[in-house]
């Protein structure tokens, strides 16, 4: 055989040793590749699963804190209205006795002194609750307090003062309860 006959036939082996080389590299490189694309997927799945754990016990967890939180804020209310009912009960007993106290021997002023310091236990009560009520009369007008329900005309007092209240005003701290229904000066 010539030499350029020998060195194609080498070459063609070369050749297809090289091409039958290539595909089972690609085959073992793709199937590395998948398994550690496979490993990765299970990977990120673990994580994801345990992530979302983690946030449905975080939901739950603040759940039952709100619902704690809840009934702590419920528990608090209810004592402070247990203690102020209970700083009414002797307000209340000075009317029972008060009422059932013999009219015939006492007399009106009397009665009238009594209902006058039963008032002004009440209304001690209440200023330790808060609650106190709007100076009308005299001041000027004002919306966030007062409500008009009628103006006269009256030269000797200024424009736009109060000069009666039909019904007293009351305020808790800084909130208006009710408004006081007043008569206006034009």
């Amino acid at each position: 055989m010539k030499e350029k006959d020998k060195k194609d036939i080498k070459e063609s082996k070369t050749n297809k040793t090289a091409h039958s080389k290539t595909p089972a590299r690609k085959k073992t490189s793709s199937t590395s590749k998948i398994k550690v694309l496979k490993k990765e997927i299970e990977k990120l799945t673990k994580d994801i699963n345990e992530l979302s754990d983690k946030y449905l016990r975080t939901v739950a967890e603040f759940d039952n804190y709100k619902k704690r939180k809840d009934k702590q804020l419920a528990d608090i209310i209810e004592r402070a209205n247990e203690q102020f009912c209970f700083e009414l009960l002797p307000v209340i007993d000075d009317f029972e006795r008060s009422l059932n106290s013999d009219t015939k021997t006492k007399s009106y002023k009397s009665l009238k002194q009594g209902i006058e310091l039963i008032f002004q236990k009440f209304i001690t009560i209440l200023k330790k609750q808060g609650i106190e009520p709007i100076e009308s009369i005299g001041q000027p007008f004002d919306p966030e307090l007062h409500e008009a329900i009628m103006q006269v005309e009256d030269q000797r007092k200024p424009s736009n003062a109060i000069v009666d209240e039909a019904l007293k005003g009351y305020r808790l701290k800084d909130k208006v309860l009710r408004h006081s229904q007043v008569v206006v000066n034009k």
